[in-house]
C-alpha cells in the first residue's frame, strides 16, 4: 500500500472517532451535494438544503463531539484567554447591531452563521488535540471530494450547456455564482501544488503521481477557463510566497513544477469554450493588464470599496452588522451581500470595537504560526505547512473577493486553521 493510500484507507477511516468519520465522509460528499441541490428547480424541496447543508453539518459535528466528550475527553475549554475575549467582544458588537440592521433577516442569518463557524473551529481544534493525526485526512478528504465532485459537475454543466435559459454567471451546479467555483478550485490548486512537498507523494507510485499532477493540472484549467483573478493568485501566492520563506527540501523544483503546470494549463485553456464575457484566459489576462485604469483592473471594486468605507465611517466603532452591504451600498447593485474585501468587510459589519478582534484572531494566527514554522523548519510536518497554505490562500482571496464571507469556503477555512494550530510534529512529522 503506497503512502497516498495509507492516508486513506479504510484502516485508517476506522482508527478515527465517530466525530472525525462524520467529519472526514461531510468533507467528500459536500461539493458534490451541492451540485444537486443548486441551481434550484421551481417547487425543489431540495432546495432549502444548500443553503443549510454547511451550518446543518457544523452543528452536526458539534453535538457528536459533545455526546462522545465523556468517552474521548475532548478539552473542550482549550482556546488561549484573548482569543475567547475576542470573541465575546466580536460577539456583543454582533448582537447589538441586529435590531438596526436595514436587512434584518438577511443579517441575521449571517450573524448566526459566523457564530456557527466559531463553536466548529472551537469542536475541530478540540477534537484534532485528542486525535491530531486526523488533520492529513481531512486534508486530504478535500482531495478525494474534488475526484468525486467532478464527473458530477461536468455532467450537469454538460446536460445544461445548450439551454437558452442557463446563466452562465449565477447557475454554475453547485455554485452560486463563477467565481464561488474558483474559491474551491483555489483551495483545491495549493493543496495540490504543496503536496507535492510530502514524502508520501515521492514515495507513491509513479500512477498515483502521474494522477496528482493531473488533479492539478485540471484545477488550474478550469481555474483560467473561469476567467476568474483572485483565486488563481492567491493559489500562486500562497504556494510560492510558503516555498520561498519556508525553503523546505527541494522547494526549488516544487516551484518550477507548479510554474510549470500553471503555464500548461493557462496554454491549453485558449482552446476552450468560453460560454459569456465572465470566462477565459484572456479574460484573465485583459483584466490584469489593464494597468491604464485602476477601475477597470479591479472589476468596479474600487467603487465599492470607497462607498463601503464611507459608510463605516459614518459607523465608525460598531458598524453596520454582518449581510447589509446590498442594501446601503448603491455600488452593490442589490446584489452583493459583502465588499469584496475582508477588511472592509470586516470594519463595515463590526466596526472597530468588533471588527478589530475577528480581524486580530485571524491574522494573529498566520503570524504566530508561521514564525513557529520558520523556527522549527526541520522538524514541521508538509501536512501542517499544507494546511497552512490552504487558510493562506483563502485569505489572500478574501482581500479581493468574499471567500470569508460565504459559508464554504470558511468551512475549509476553518479546518485548515484548526489543522495548523494543532499540529503534532512528533506524530506527523514530514507527513
Amino acid at each position: 500500500m503506497t503512502p497516498f493510500q495509507n492516508i486513506l484507507s479504510l484502516a485508517r477511516f476506522q482508527q478515527l472517532h465517530l466525530a472525525g468519520r462524520f467529519l472526514v465522509l461531510s468533507i467528500i460528499f459536500i461539493p458534490t451535494i451541492r451540485v444537486f441541490t443548486y441551481p434550484p428547480l421551481t417547487g425543489n424541496l431540495l432546495e432549502p438544503i444548500f443553503y443549510i447543508m454547511i451550518s446543518l453539518i457544523e452543528i452536526l459535528f458539534i453535538f457528536i463531539l459533545l455526546i462522545t466528550k465523556w468517552r474521548h475527553g475532548y478539552p473542550i475549554n482549550h482556546l488561549p484567554a484573548i482569543l475567547w475575549i475576542g470573541f465575546l467582544i466580536w460577539a456583543a458588537v454582533a448582537l447589538f447591531n441586529i435590531p438596526s440592521m436595514p436587512l434584518k433577516t438577511g443579517g441575521i442569518i449571517v450573524t448566526a452563521q459566523f457564530f456557527i463557524h466559531f463553536f466548529f473551529f472551537v469542536a475541530v481544534s478540540s477534537y484534532l488535540k485528542t486525535q491530531p493525526q486526523a488533520g492529513r485526512i481531512l486534508i486530504f478528504s478535500i482531495l478525494l471530494s474534488a475526484v468525486v465532485f467532478m464527473p458530477f459537475f461536468w455532467l450537469k454543466l454538460y446536460g445544461a450547456y445548450d439551454s437558452p435559459d442557463f446563466d452562465w454567471t449565477w447557475s454554475l451546479p453547485g455554485f452560486e455564482n463563477v467565481r464561488h467555483l474558483d474559491y474551491f478550485l483555489g483551495s483545491l490548486a495549493t493543496i495540490l501544488g504543496l503536496s507535492l512537498l510530502t514524502k508520501s507523494f515521492k514515495k507513491s507510485s509513479a500512477l498515483l503521481a502521474s494522477l496528482i499532477f493531473l488533479m492539478l493540472f485540471v484545477c488550474w484549467l478550469m481555474l483560467f477557463w473561469s476567467g476568474g483573478r483572485g483565486s488563481s493568485v492567491a493559489a500562486a501566492a500562497a504556494i510560492g510566497g510558503l516555498l520561498i520563506f519556508f525553503k523546505p527540501p527541494d522547494w526549488k523544483r516544487i516551484l518550477l513544477v507548479n510554474f510549470f503546470v500553471m503555464i500548461l494549463a493557462a496554454a491549453t485553456s485558449i482552446f476552450l469554450p468560453v460560454p459569456n464575457g465572465s470566462y477565459g484566459i484572456f479574460r484573465f489576462l485583459t483584466k490584469i493588464t489593464e494597468v491604464d485604469s485602476i477601475a477597470a483592473f479591479s472589476a468596479g471594486r474600487i467603487f465599492f470599496w470607497v462607498d463601503a468605507i464611507n459608510i463605516w465611517k459614518e459607523n465608525i466603532w460598531f458598524g453596520i452588522g454582518a449581510g447589509q452591504t446590498k442594501t446601503v451600498i448603491q455600488s452593490a447593485s442589490g446584489t452583493y451581500g459583502q465588499p469584496h474585501n475582508i477588511l472592509i468587510q470586516a470594519m463595515l459589519a463590526w466596526g472597530v470595537i468588533g471588527g478589530m478582534p475577528f480581524l486580530g484572531g485571524i491574522f494573529t494566527t498566520f503570524w504566530t504560526k508561521g514564525w513557529e514554522f520558520h523556527r522549527a523548519s526541520d522538524q514541521i510536518g508538509m501536512m501542517p505547512l499544507i494546511a497552512y497554505g490552504l487558510a493562506l490562500s483563502t485569505t489572500i482571496n478574501a482581500l479581493v473577493d468574499g471567500t470569508l464571507y460565504y459559508p464554504f469556503p470558511i468551512f475549509l477555512f476553518v479546518i485548515a486553521v484548526a489543522v495548523t494550530r494543532n499540529y503534532n510534529h512528533k506524530s506527523i512529522i514530514a507527513s
